[in-house]
């Protein structure tokens, strides 16, 4: 290590050697995840476990997350260094440093399930298209044979699926339909309307 670093070091009194250790290997770890997240595509561990009770269940993300963890002890830290540094005591300078260190966990976990649910609610789910009305794309044959397609609305959205029927007659293009069931992950079962 340089000298002016052992210098700048061993000038600072213990308590600010604690928060300056938990803020500088932290603001690493950020820095590690940051780049781990938008280069490699590396998610984000989970602490909280299925009966942590903070979790969000789909997309496996807590508020213990290494994200969160590592957002805690940068706002502890710094906020550590700040408080000692204006010549705070040292019980004062925890407890506000604690409660920003929290503070950021608690607006991490919330800004990144946000995150999720804008992610999640892009994701089309066939699911959703049960009950719809549609129109025959292409002919669908009897029997539940493949080869046709319907044009029906999932999500406000118009989308060309995989099509079967149940029926003995195909179903010609241009012909109402209405999905009644979804098979596999894309494809739907159709009847005619009446």
């Amino acid at each position: 290590m340089p000298d002016f670093i052992n210098n700048w070091w061993e000038a600072l009194n213990f308590e600010l050697q604690i928060f300056y250790g938990i803020a500088i290997v932290s603001g690493v770890v950020l820095v590690l995840q940051l780049f781990m997240s938008f280069f490699m595509g590396a998610d984000d561990m989970d602490f909280g476990g299925a009966d942590g009770g903070l979790d969000i269940h789909d997309s496996g993300m807590s508020i213990f997350s290494v994200r969160g963890v590592t957002a805690f002890f940068t706002g502890f830290g710094w906020t550590g260094v700040i408080c000692k540094q204006q010549g705070m005591a040292i019980l004062p300078s925890v407890l506000i440093a604690f409660f920003v260190g929290f503070s950021m966990m608690v607006g991490i976990y919330l800004m990144m399930r946000s995150l999720m649910k804008l992610q999640s609610s892009g994701t089309l789910d066939y699911g959703n298209a049960v009950g719809q009305m549609g129109t025959a794309y292409l002919t669908i044959p009897p029997l539940q044979r493949a080869g046709g397609q319907v044009e029906t609305m999932i999500q406000g959205r118009l989308v060309t699926a995989e099509a079967l029927q149940k029926g003995m007659e195909p179903i010609k293009p241009g012909t109402k339909v209405k999905v009644v069931e979804r098979i596999g992950s894309t494809t739907l079962i159709v009847e005619p309307l009446d």
